[in-house]
């Protein structure tokens, strides 16, 4: 067990393959193969593969035009990778609905460990530091476990958007300390 104080967000960088390699097993071996679709289906090919094209959607704009500017981070904690965060700059109308400023998922073995809320935090704070004092986020109506962490950090579920894969909760979370 670690310490969650101590759990930091690192920006992707070139060279983790072995790492997101170990990290992607644990999804497949959890069954949790839909983590990685769309455009980030990629994944599955290889850290290189996937690192790229972050790379290129960093600015926003691409794959498909949009696409927004977004930062890329592991969650790490004594230099082991525990699961991802994307910040997003601004939101698009898709976004409004499924996604909203920030998106993080964490390896199967991590979880129940306060790791996605202490990440989630960090997150807060990042987007603080752009201006943004109010996030919206998101989760599928059925994921209780990403509802709580949501609700921990102080998040105030304001209505639900009826998506594709079904009901998404959208909820407004300050991004000043609470």
């Amino acid at each position: 067990m670690f310490d969650v104080r101590k759990l930091v967000l690192t920006p992707m960088a070139p060279g983790r393959d072995t790492e997101f390699a170990e990290m992607l097993e644990e999804f497949r071996s959890a069954g949790e193969i839909d983590v990685y679709k769309g455009h980030h289906a990629i994944a599955w090919h290889g850290y290189a593969a996937f690192y790229s094209l972050l790379s290129q959607m960093k600015a926003g704009g691409y794959p498909t035009p949009d696409i927004v500017p977004m930062d890329s981070y592991f969650i790490e904690a004594n230099g082991r990778m525990l699961g991802e965060v994307y910040i997003r700059h601004r939101l698009s109308p898709h976004l409004e609905n499924i996604g909203g400023h920030i998106g993080y998922k964490v390896r199967p073995t991590q979880r129940n460990r306060g790791i996605a809320t202490a990440a989630l935090k960090l997150a807060l704070q990042e987007l603080r530091q752009m201006g943004i004092e109010r996030a919206l986020l998101t989760c599928a109506d059925t994921n209780q476990a990403s509802a709580r962490v949501i609700e921990k950090c102080g998040g105030v579920r304001i209505d639900d958007a009826n998506t594709e894969r079904g009901p998404e909760r959208r909820y407004r979370v300050s991004t000043v300390p609470l």
